[in-house]
């Protein structure tokens, strides 16, 4: 249950947002997604490392199902650690509302520096929450908890949008799109320019159409593609309804970030004037070292599209990356689906992005879909494939044993945790143990990403309750 909210009068607030170098890498200025990635603006107690939030909306909190909780670990001179952690539910002192059945509390998670006081706050998403607001039954909440010195310990449950009962999180990305040195959030078809009251309310607020046409939104990304300061935005759209092919026409699309604003949709083509097919799923970050934002989509292999001074390139790059491309461990199947959840960060600090590609259907000999992620190097012409390392439950030195159905890999993040400047990868198996879930951590260095010192964690570890709860299903964006 949450309390219903009323807006706020409009205040101005003048707010200075710092990117450091070191610890940004290859990620260019101006890009949520991929700073966050690499572990800036995710530092909640402002110590200087980033921290890692993680979701179970799934879990049995209180006695009561699918109430979900969001949990926490501090980043240190040491890196993350399962030691300095904490849970939030909807229970916990300064979190609004109750533990309710079905809220599912972690649907969705976002991180941005809403307020302009120098630390990350989180926006957490109960999808199924059931509150009114003006009169309107309102299904699914947004509780921004704000960053401080001790972590979150208050939070604000952000007003609804319009008449719409149905007030998700899906699809909310955050960056400046205006370019004035302040957090925004795109929410599906608008953006909230920041800074943002303590009541949640956004300065100001404007309409942005993110698909073209009557088809639906499957995926964004926010990123500086065009290396000009200010976040863009690039989106995958689909029909809702197949052709007789099962052809969802699933194309590229991109908004321009500018002065005014999220400029108007451009749908991308290749060299043909034909419409850029899209992967399953999508990532913004330089993996060519030019200070702009390049496309990254997954979906059964790794594809391309290079930022330039003029937006995205004009045709999809060539280079396709497959686990049969040579560098690349393992072998090509087609019940694989490299990709599934790709991220970019810098892990070795040489200043190129590296791509973090989840493949949960992996089979590792005859133990099927037990999962496996691959890291794939960035470089001066982008990623070729050399370098690539593969880790599963069976590699040496990760924790834990590849069993059948675990998806290992279905989710990944990459955190500076040791505040280094090398972004640390993250991933879940979020049907591990009959779906209770679980995600591991691994370590980064200037050789690259190792698994020695690697841990795992799960609701031992997080005092939790296990059954169902899919640890791991939600990393922020």
């Amino acid at each position: 249950m949450v309390e219903a909210v009323s807006r706020r009068t409009r205040r101005a607030v003048v707010v200075a947002i710092a990117l450091v170098g070191a610890s940004v890498g290859a990620v260019p200025v101006g890009s949520a997604q991929a700073a966050a990635a690499a572990g800036v603006r995710q530092d909640f107690n402002g110590d200087g490392y980033g921290d890692l939030a993680v979701a179970a909306s799934h879990a049995t909190v209180n006695g009561k199902a699918e109430a979900g909780y969001v949990a926490v670990l501090y980043g240190s001179a040491r890196g993350l650690s399962g030691a300095a952690k904490k849970v939030y539910t909807q229970a916990s002192a300064g979190v609004p509302g109750a533990v309710e059945a079905g809220d599912r509390f972690g649907s969705h998670l976002v991180v941005a520096d809403l307020d302009g006081d120098g630390y990350s706050d989180l926006q957490v998403s109960a999808d199924g929450e059931q509150w009114e607001q003006g009169g309107i039954a309102r299904q699914g909440s947004r509780t921004v908890l704000w960053g401080g010195p001790g972590g979150f310990t208050s939070g604000k449950v952000r007003p609804a949008v319009g008449d719409s009962r149905y007030q998700s999180g899906y699809g909310t990305v955050t960056g400046d799109f205006n370019g004035d040195g302040r957090q925004d959030l795109l929410d599906r078809g608008r953006v909230e320019y920041g800074p943002f009251g303590r009541d949640g309310v956004p300065v100001a607020q404007a309409g942005a159409e993110l698909v073209d046409g009557d088809i639906q939104l499957v995926d964004v990304a926010a990123g500086d593609v065009d290396g000009d300061g200010i976040t863009d935005v690039v989106t995958v759209a689909q029909s809702y309804d197949p052709d007789d092919e099962g052809d969802r026409g699933e194309h590229l699309n991109f908004l321009r970030g500018s002065r005014d604003g999220l400029q108007p949709l451009v749908v991308l083509k290749d060299a043909q004037g034909e419409r850029i097919r899209a992967g399953y799923s999508l990532a913004l970050g330089d993996v060519n070292g030019d200070r702009r934002a390049d496309i990254v989509m997954g979906g059964g292999h790794l594809r391309f599209l290079y930022g330039t001074a003029n937006g995205p390139a004009g045709t999809v790059a060539h280079r396709v990356i497959t686990q049969d491309t040579p560098g690349v461990p393992g072998t090509d199947e087609p019940e694989d689906f490299l990709g599934y959840d790709v991220s970019v960060g810098d892990v070795d600090g040489d200043g190129y992005g590296d791509v973090l590609a989840g493949d949960p259907q992996e089979d590792l000999g005859t133990v099927r879909q037990a999962g496996a992620f691959l890291v794939v190097p960035g470089g001066p012409d982008g990623p070729t494939g050399a370098g690539s390392r593969l880790f599963s439950q069976n590699s040496a030195d990760v924790p834990g044993t590849a069993e059948k159905g675990d998806r290992f890999g279905e989710r990944t993040a990459l955190v500076d945790g040791n505040g280094d400047g090398r972004a640390e990868p993250v991933v879940a198996a979020v049907a591990e143990d009959a779906y209770a879930g679980a995600v591991w951590v691994f370590r980064s260095g200037s050789a690259g990403v190792t698994a020695k010192g690697s841990f795992s964690f799960g609701a031992r570890t997080l005092g939790t309750v296990a059954g169902g709860a899919r640890l791991g299903e939600r990393f922020p964006r």
